[in-house]
């Protein structure tokens, strides 16, 4: 069982490599230097495509560094009481809860608006620089820039605030002892022994970027151009495969899947170099066994002892010992005024994308939305009574496959694949998994199931949504099994137990709360998703009409009526978003609740 995860993981890039072999064979990597993409003459390139998803994600880092890790130690360093910490906390979690599709609903009808005189100005007062030197577009590189940006923040500020939480408290001591100022010991000592993490942080977070698919479709505008300016329209990988699959044929076909090849290879390399970042954190402790009985705080804290000494004497000839009291209390104002900036964007945004999801997702908040099916596009009223249902359905298939293999692979890994090569192999492609941009999951089960069968159908989302859940289910239901008490493995093997009847009778029920936990999470992550379902399910203006059929979801109806120029069908899509966000937020609360007082 736990072999599947290597076996999907194969899959997905073994199916993705065979489609894409007539395009491979035909344009060679000139694919990736060509800059037109014109189905007509059957020419293909994505250096476009190429480029937006490097700039787009780039900057988005970019940006998203400073902010997410000032945030952190805003969290971190008691800067305002817990009272206020707590909440600011539970604002930026919130972040990554948001499907993908309600910030491009966010950024169409709130945010573009609200940057369009924003935009002009730069244009005419900054138009010198290459980046602001064109009319501002409706759709725009910018505007999905700051998207990216919020929606990998909450990676940045959870990897950051663990790394930089354990430094130990002794390091701190020490340098309030050598008349270090808070700064002083977050710049010198805390960031520094927090590095790894705090790189780690950052290339999962451009992992993410790098993958995202729905946001980037909405927002981008979708040129096939090289344009300096980010107030110009432009392209990614993912936006260019979700824009043109449905429609395409032949040797298209091909060079889409190509292209998504390009794109895993891409978040591949980026997912394995984060995981290497953040398994490195660790290494400075295992180093501390060649020095014998010295403790890893006694390496530490002899190494900044004599670096301290070492300075001491040419600092004093110098006349640097003591430090300029002006400059030091600037720097401190300047510092603290920073991160309370950053993280009061953070919240402004936060508060913003939920101000509007409840001002404009109540207006068509009624029994019609919930009971009646999509309306013709000049008709008002209807609702999304289809999409419920089929969300409901697809999350179901997908829950019902993901939840007993993500089990099973659990107990293997706990209780039977302690320290083997298997089981780090397992780990390691599970990790790959939970970081494969959706959108190549989606393909995926377009080729296994759609292609095999003929049609789109909930069964085909159904096993989409499931190869998306199943990495989450792994990992939490993994460590809720290893939570458990050794004592009460060892008193079940005293009694005579077999490896089975301790399994079910005594380590299951133990961790039933945890692995409950990950089952919901996984659910709250694809009650959310839209890309795979657009290649597998599609969507329907029907209600369920079986299996086999394509069948609608509210994500991709949000999708949908989003782009709809009728205001009754963006009002639903409104409301649909509300009610996706609440089931999520519901389902993410119940999942702390269940291990609150565990893991």
């Amino acid at each position: 069982m736990a072999i599947a995860i290597v076996v999907i993981v194969a899959a997905i890039a073994v199916e993705l490599a065979i489609a894409a072999i007539p395009a491979i064979q035909k344009f060679g990597l000139g694919f990736l230097f060509t800059t037109e993409w014109n189905p007509v003459r059957n020419i293909y390139g994505i250096l476009p495509q190429i480029y937006g998803t490097l700039v787009s994600s780039i900057v988005a880092l970019a940006l998203a560094i400073p902010m997410g890790v000032g945030i952190a130690i805003f969290l971190n360093e008691n800067f305002v009481p817990k009272s206020i910490r707590v909440p600011i906390s539970f604002a930026i979690e919130l972040l990554a809860a948001i499907p993908s599709v309600v910030y491009g609903l966010w950024g169409i009808f709130t945010l573009t608006p609200i940057m369009k005189p924003v935009l002009l100005w730069l244009h005419q007062n900054l138009g010198w620089i290459p980046f602001f030197s064109t009319v501002p577009s409706n759709r725009s590189l910018l505007p999905t820039i700051l998207v990216l940006t919020l929606m990998i923040l909450p990676i940045v500020v959870a990897l950051s605030r663990d790394a930089l939480a354990s430094v130990p408290l002794e390091l701190r001591l020490g340098a309030a002892a050598l008349g270090a100022n808070r700064w002083e010991f977050i710049l010198g000592i805390m960031i520094p022994a927090g590095l790894s993490g705090i790189v780690g942080a950052a290339v999962l977070a451009l992992g993410r970027a790098i993958g995202e698919t729905m946001a980037a479709v909405m927002l981008i505008g979708n040129a096939n151009q090289i344009q300096w300016s980010w107030l110009a329209p432009s392209s990614t990988i993912a936006a260019l495969i979700a824009n043109q699959f449905s429609e395409a044929r032949g040797i298209q076909v091909s060079a889409l899947l190509y292209a998504a090849l390009v794109l895993m290879v891409l978040t591949l390399f980026v997912n394995v170099v984060a995981n290497w970042f953040i398994s490195s954190f660790h290494l400075i402790q295992d180093l501390a066994k060649q020095y014998g009985n010295l403790t890893f705080l006694q390496i530490i804290g002899s190494y900044c002892v004599k670096t301290v000494r070492d300075r001491i004497p040419s600092n004093r000839q110098l006349g640097l010992w003591q430090p300029n009291p002006l400059r030091r209390k600037i720097g401190t104002w300047l510092l603290t005024f920073g991160i309370i900036l950053g993280t009061s964007i953070a919240v402004l945004a936060i508060g913003s994308i939920f101000a509007s999801l409840i001002w404009q997702g109540v207006s068509r908040f009624d029994v019609a939305a919930f009971t009646e099916f999509p309306p013709p596009p000049l008709d008002l009223g209807g609702g999304f009574r289809n999409a419920i249902e089929g969300t409901l359905l697809m999350v179901g298939i997908g829950a019902g496959l993901s939840a007993p293999l993500g089990i099973g692979t659990a107990i293997y890994l706990v209780e039977f694949g302690r320290g083997n090569a298997l089981s780090q192999w397992v780990r390691f492609f599970n990790g790959i998994l939970s970081g494969v941009p959706s959108i190549l999951c989606g393909l995926f089960v377009y080729a296994l199931v759609v292609l095999t069968t003929g049609t789109f159908s909930a069964i085909a989302g159904g096993v989409a949504l499931a190869v998306v859940m199943l990495p989450i289910t792994v990992r939490t239901a993994e460590e809720g099994l290893k939570a458990v008490a050794l004592e009460l493995r060892e008193g079940a093997y005293a009694l005579g137990a077999s490896p089975l009847q301790a399994i079910v009778f005594i380590i299951l029920p133990d961790a039933s709360p945890a692995i409950a936990t990950g089952v919901v999470l996984s659910i709250a992550r694809a009650s959310g998703e839209t890309a795979p379902l657009l290649f597998t399910a599609l969507f329907s203006q029907y209600g369920f009409n079986g299996l086999w059929k394509p069948v609608a979801s509210m994500s991709v109806l949000i999708y949908n009526f989003a782009l709809s120029p009728y205001p009754n069908h963006q009002s639903l899509a409104w409301t649909a978003a509300l009610v996706v966000v609440a089931l999520i937020l519901t389902l993410s609360i119940t999942a702390r609740f269940l291990t609150r007082d565990r893991l």
